[in-house]
């Protein structure tokens, strides 16, 4: 019994969305739910999401203009891909924080080759966000 527990929490243990193939497996299948998910992975893991680093990214060149200099027309502090490992669809989001830049893959649980998936989990991210963006408190 003490070996099946050992081996399962080694297992659960890998799955920490640091690669590809350590992709953490999201519970909720419908995309709408599944990048709430995700979010509540990246606040858990990092205790910051893409939205945060969009938030200071704004921030800090509304901060350059107010002193007179020029926008430096950086990224928007964050990014996500959908990508292949071994015929599953992955969640792949990057983003900067305080601490630097981290990236986090999520296994959706659907196969890449499913008709119209990518284009359904990629409209629900950018809904998402979408949705998100007017929340931001900037200081």
């Amino acid at each position: 019994m003490v070996a099946i527990a050992t081996a399962a929490s080694c297992f659960a243990a890998t799955l920490d969305g640091s690669t590809k193939a350590k992709a953490i497996p999201l519970k909720q299948r419908e995309p709408a739910k599944a990048v709430e998910e995700e979010f509540a992975w990246m606040t858990k893991l990092y205790r910051y999401t893409p939205l945060l680093a969009m938030r200071d990214r704004i921030a800090e060149e509304v901060g350059k203009v107010k002193a007179g200099k020029k926008s430096t027309n950086k990224s928007a502090g964050w990014g996500h891909g959908t990508v292949d490992h071994n015929g599953h669809l992955i969640s792949d989001w990057w983003f900067e924080t305080p601490r630097g830049k981290r990236e986090v893959y999520f296994d959706t649980g659907t196969l890449i080759n499913t008709p119209g998936e990518v284009a359904r989990q990629e409209s629900a991210r950018a809904q998402y966000m979408g949705r998100m963006v007017p929340t931001l408190k900037f200081q």
